[in-house]
């Protein structure tokens, strides 16, 4: 009995193996043998690598904003958002019956520079002076192997 339950094991095998070879037989004339063995990954409905990373960033920008804002009780803060590529930048102190100094700048970074726009608020006993600065590019240089900045500051501006 162990012996024809062998055969038939072994009959079976060769058959799985007549079948398997017919198949693949069948599938290098169909296409080719990888498409079938290892099909596509479905595509994800997630965000692109780039948009992922970005809203990474800025959360944890965000939260290293947040914990500066803690730490410096409210004295300097930062936020950023990734997305639009702007960075608010604030910076004050002080109590309203006395003296309170702010200072607030929105960073726009496009095309290899910052645009800063920067808000001045000054406060002494009560009376208060808002100051509105113009808009400062800044964009990274170098000369002679040595890194640095140029500021640019618009006084007048044209567009055609």
């Amino acid at each position: 009995m162990c012996v024809a339950a062998a055969s038939s094991l072994a009959s079976s095998a060769a058959a799985d193996d007549h079948a398997l070879g017919t198949t693949l037989g069948a599938t290098l004339d169909q296409g080719s043998i990888y498409e079938q063995l290892w099909p596509r990954v479905p595509d994800g409905n997630q965000l692109p690598l780039s948009q992922q990373l970005e809203e990474r960033l800025t959360l944890l920008g965000n939260t290293l904003g947040y914990h500066l804002d803690v730490l410096s009780r409210e004295t300097l803060s930062l936020r950023f958002d990734g997305r639009r590529r702007r960075a608010y930048v604030r910076f004050g102190g002080g109590e309203a019956q006395y003296l309170t100094f702010r200072l607030a700048s929105d960073v726009h970074f496009t095309e290899g520079l910052a645009r800063i726009t920067t808000r001045v608020d000054l406060s002494i006993a009560g009376r208060a002076l808002h100051l509105e600065l113009p808009e400062v590019e800044m964009t990274p240089t170098e000369y002679h192997g040595e890194r640095g900045v140029v500021v640019r500051l618009p006084l007048l501006r044209r567009s055609f």
